[in-house]
């Protein structure tokens, strides 16, 4: 009886591990608005992986709804590059995009569908796309926008950051794509807008230097999973590039002026790291 409660125990763990949301919360300072009808509240969505809490990923769009963001950002890998449709993502999308901005950056999954020879045969990624747009969401590649809550203007800046930059890249797409590494940000990006509030969405928080050195004030990053396996007082384990103990997993951290906030994401197997949903409350300081 014992080994039966034991194996229903450890079943019941692994589900609630995968399955049940928890919300990182981060109240954040800044002098560059003056949020005179109270803070900037934005949701940061990450690494979903196709995966779909509930049908029509309802249990996701509850909890948006409940938390009530100015926007949304999401920060890559939202699909796997092996998906057909990108449904779980767009169920989100159809729910949410009436009354959220939202705003979207390529992780190395959305390149790797761009350009994978099955998915240039079957168009999906490209109709998965076209199909944000219809939605009205904010597709930032290389490029920015300019947001304005209440009477606050700031600016979100969306990376595109290059597959050479990931643990591997098929040879099949290397002759598809340009695989060259970036040693500036100013390559990709234009200047920042001085003396506004400056977001960067980039899936890779291993750049942190070469956005803190372009000048923004935050950035939001996923892709490590939180490590995919997390303990106490050490943190994540393994990284996708197969690298134990990463030195970005999950948190907030402080790069120079920047502070860089990386969400553990929603999808994928994960053990002691529930999925995430980030929370970035901006209050004047």
């Amino acid at each position: 009886h014992m080994i039966i409660l034991l194996f229903i125990v450890t079943l019941l763990f692994i589900y609630f591990e995968q399955e049940v949301f928890s919300t990182s919360f981060y109240k954040l300072k800044t002098d560059k608005l003056n949020l005179k009808k109270g803070p900037i509240r934005i949701v940061q969505l990450s690494d979903l992986h196709s995966k779909s809490f509930g049908r029509q990923n309802r249990r996701l769009i509850q909890k948006i709804k409940r938390l009530n963001p100015d926007f949304i950002v999401t920060t890559g890998d939202m699909i796997t590059s092996t998906d057909s449709n990108g449904n779980a993502f767009l169920d989100v999308v159809t729910a949410c995009s009436s009354k959220y901005p939202i705003f979207y950056i390529e992780g190395n999954h959305e390149i790797t569908a761009k350009y994978d020879t099955l998915n240039q045969e079957t168009k999906w990624y490209e109709a998965y796309l076209k199909s944000l747009e219809d939605l009205g969401v904010h597709l930032l590649n290389n490029e920015s926008r300019k947001v304005t809550i209440n009477e606050d203007e700031l600016y979100i800046y969306g990376l595109t950051v290059p597959l050479a930059h990931y643990y591997s890249v098929p040879i099949d797409i290397q002759k598809q794509v340009s695989v060259r590494a970036i040693k500036e940000v100013s390559e990709v990006l234009p200047d920042l807008e001085e003396g506004h509030f400056n977001i960067l969405l980039a899936h890779n928080p291993f750049l942190a230097n070469l956005y803190e050195q372009h000048g923004f004030d935050h950035v939001y990053c996923g892709h490590v999973h939180g490590g995919a396996l997390r303990l106490p007082l050490i943190g994540g384990v393994l990284s996708p590039e197969r690298k134990l103990f990463p030195k970005y997993s999950a948190g907030i951290y402080q790069i120079g002026k920047m502070k860089m906030i990386v969400s553990r994401g929603l999808g994928r197997l994960r053990l002691f790291n529930r999925p995430d949903i980030v929370v970035i409350e901006i209050y004047p300081k």
